[in-house]
């Protein structure tokens, strides 16, 4: 194989662009939001509708071939039907001869990933994920059963938190079609995502279906609740294939984070996220949310999204330990309330 033609997937086809710069009739460039192995991501301005986007734009390898490229823009145009409150929107996928982007909604927030490098002790706690776990729930479930789209690369940098303190996931339907398209030209082993996220089926190459996505979100808020994702070091394909991730309380107290005590509800459920029988995993979104017994968005009080929001300020300790009892104590009370309701309703007389 050539080098030119096993060129990094890096290499990407603005590397002449700069800030002001129009494209394709309609965008004007401000500035670099990202970069990545799939890819640059720009902030840009769309003149015609006259809002803020965003512009990743692809790889030089797939602009180079007809053939994937048209089987990308179909696959990602699927992504079109993707509408829920909580996942990214994609607008379009333009190009021509020189290069090609994919538009899509901007999200003006930071990721999970850099929220998390930004606690104490690198790590969030169960009552800070609450409502975001929530919001996530729906929106897999909604992708799953209702658009019947994977997304096959979740992980804490594809979930954002915007400026009103709502998550927002990133690259659905734009990561797997991207990886699987950059596999092809590379003839790199036919797997997509990140490997410390992956599914055993996913990591050996099997057909995708949404249990691999519910192995990535147990994988993913493993790292967020300790640090690590459960497997990080070492032969990572083996471990992922054979070897059972240490408990969460554990991993935690390996490397002296406080308090170290990950409630049993938490671990039970990511453990079985991570299972490597997909038919011991939670068979969807919602059924984690269950388990979780997490709230419905449209349930969750106003001020319970008022109090995540200042989770993101950088607060002394003791002001965010108070804001996570009061978050603590209103799950609390609504779970109480709705099973005290749902008691009710049975003792009532027909």
């Amino acid at each position: 194989m050539s080098d030119e033609r096993s060129g990094r997937a890096s290499d990407v086809t603005q590397r002449e662009f700069v800030g002001g710069q129009r494209l394709f009739g309609r965008y004007t460039l401000i500035r670099i939001l990202g970069r990545g192995g799939m890819g640059i991501v720009w902030l840009a301005r769309d003149e015609e509708l006259e809002r803020d986007i965003a512009l990743k734009f692809l790889p030089e390898l797939i602009i180079r071939d007809p053939g994937v490229l048209s089987d990308l823009k179909r696959e990602t145009r699927r992504s079109l039907e993707l509408t829920h409150q909580n996942i990214v929107r994609i607008y379009d996928f333009v190009h021509d001869e020189r290069s090609g982007c994919i538009s899509m909604e901007y999200v003006d927030g930071e990721t999970l990933a850099r929220l998390r490098c930004d606690k104490p002790n690198k790590v969030f706690e169960p009552f800070d994920l609450s409502a975001w776990t929530s919001e996530l729930c729906e929106a897999l479930n909604y992708a799953h059963t209702r658009a019947r789209i994977i997304h096959r690369d979740l992980k804490p940098a594809n979930l954002m938190v915007n400026q009103r303190g709502e998550l927002k996931i990133s690259d659905f339907g734009i990561a797997r079609s991207l990886g699987d398209s950059m596999s092809m030209l590379t003839r790199e082993q036919g797997r997509s995502g990140t490997l410390v996220y992956m599914s055993p089926q996913q990591l050996a190459g099997e057909r995708g279906s949404h249990l691999d996505d519910i192995y990535s979100m147990g994988a993913s808020f493993y790292e967020l609740l300790t640090s690590k994702p459960p497997f990080y070091s070492g032969n990572i394909d083996r471990q992922i294939q054979e070897r059972i991730a240490p408990s969460m309380t554990e991993r935690r107290k390996e490397f002296n984070i406080e308090p170290a005590l990950v409630p049993a509800l938490w671990e039970e459920t990511i453990a079985a996220c991570l299972a490597k029988d997909p038919a011991r995993r939670p068979q969807s979104a919602a059924e984690i949310a269950r388990q979780l017994q997490m709230p419905s968005p449209e349930a969750r009080p106003p001020a319970m999204r008022s109090l995540q929001r200042l989770f993101q300020r950088k607060a002394s300790r003791c002001y965010r330990s108070k804001i996570s009892v009061a978050i603590q104590t209103m799950l609390i009370s609504q779970t109480a309330s709705r099973r005290k309701s749902s008691a009710g309703f049975l003792r009532s007389p027909i």
